[in-house]
């Protein structure tokens, strides 16, 4: 039999590529995702569970965990608001996770990931990278991607001034500074599933490593 996978942020840019990624994958059975509404999306492996409060009861047996969930200050509308996005929720997925076998979870950090970064966002991603090691996965996967490249649902007007601004200079960044270039979400995505096919321990993914492994 082959494996289950279970998807959380799989409505935003980094993951719907990988719920349609990981369907296309010979390796996995089943693929869960955990939504806030029901999205009704139609595969033979795709399953859903609407709620967090629901998915511990909900949920099989879990193999890979990947975890996309993220927001912003602005949408959510307060940093308390932010961290339940980015750091309540996943956490709360790894310890259900690991309660239904899950031995695998790989997850979108950020670029400058650190408790000392000066800026809030950063912290908040240290917090999520040292709160999920605490759970003793067999591999802990996090990627930092650099700016996000890619269709969102949702309009960032910071993030379309930053694409705007870099976009000249991709070709550049890509040849001297790989880990700064902006990256294709669906790049972020293949690089995860990747990384997730062997592997033990804590794996760290820069933007420069995650556009080689694309390739």
């Amino acid at each position: 039999m082959g494996k289950t996978a279970l998807v959380v942020g799989a409505t935003g840019l980094i993951g719907r590529e990988l719920v349609e990624q990981l369907l296309e994958q010979e390796r996995y059975d089943q693929v869960w995702i955990v939504v806030r509404r029901s999205k009704r999306w139609s595969h033979p492996k795709l399953h859903e569970v609407v709620g967090f409060e629901g998915m511990d009861e909900a949920l099989p047996h879990i193999d890979d965990v990947y975890c996309a969930l993220g927001t912003t200050i602005a949408v959510a509308g307060s940093r308390q608001a932010f961290k339940h996005v980015d750091l309540d929720l996943p956490l709360e997925v790894a310890r259900v996770a690991k309660r239904h076998g899950a031995t695998r979870y790989a997850v979108v950090s950020a670029q400058g990931a650190s408790l000392r970064s000066p800026f809030f966002y950063n912290r908040v991603k240290g917090e999520l990278e040292n709160g999920l090691k605490v759970f003793g996965f067999e591999h802990l996967i996090i990627a930092r991607p650099s700016l996000l490249l890619g269709d969102r649902e949702e309009f960032r007007l910071g993030e379309k001034a930053a694409e705007v601004v870099s976009r000249p200079l991709q070709p550049l960044l890509l040849d001297k500074l790989p880990d700064a270039a902006p990256i294709q979400a669906l790049h972020v995505a293949r690089a995860l599933i990747m990384a997730a096919e062997e592997g033990q321990g804590i794996e760290v993914l820069t933007s420069g490593m995650m556009q080689r492994m694309s390739q």
